[in-house]
């Protein structure tokens, strides 16, 4: 499936229009939507600062740093399960490399299967097609607790911080 390369025009309307998203959306709104999906403060913190980037198009100032960040986070909020099936393989692929000796070697290995088998487990899922099984159905369990895992620790997380406040 391919789609067809964009003329000029279009290419430029596709920009303004997204220039005005960023530009309906505050910067600060961007950092409380951060703030609030339970990343780290260091993590938020970085990604925030991506808004400041811009660059000169022409006689415009397109807020591309902002309007990438805005894209991201449509990216996570419609594929939540792509997102953490390539977050749990990743993490398959660090154990990969921890292996003594031959960690160099699996590594590579791990981390390609890992993410790739957790992006089709969890692109599945986002898709509504049920459980699998074999390694996708297994993989498919690994994203379903690492979400409920999550879920705990960002409730737990922010039940600690209102204490503290």
């Amino acid at each position: 499936m391919t789609t067809p390369a964009l003329s000029p025009a279009q290419a430029n309307l596709k920009l303004a229009l997204w220039q005005v998203d960023a530009d309906s959306m505050s910067s600060s709104d961007l950092f409380v939507w951060l703030n609030d999906s339970g990343l780290p403060l260091e993590v938020t913190t970085r990604l925030h600062q991506l808004v400041t980037y811009t660059k000169k198009a022409g006689h415009k100032v397109i807020a591309i740093g902002k309007i990438i960040l805005i894209k991201i986070i449509e990216f996570v909020q419609a594929n939540p399960n792509l997102v953490m099936g390539m977050a749990v393989g990743a993490a398959v692929g660090i154990l990969g490399y921890s292996v003594p000796f031959l960690g160099p070697l699996l590594g590579p290995i791990t981390t390609a299967l890992g993410v790739t088998i957790g992006a089709i487990s969890g692109h599945r899922l986002d898709q509504g097609h049920r459980q699998s099984d074999g390694i996708t159905g297994v993989t498919q369990s690994l994203i379903e607790i690492a979400q409920k895992f999550f879920k705990l620790f960002i409730v737990r997380t922010t039940k600690t911080t209102e204490k503290r406040n």
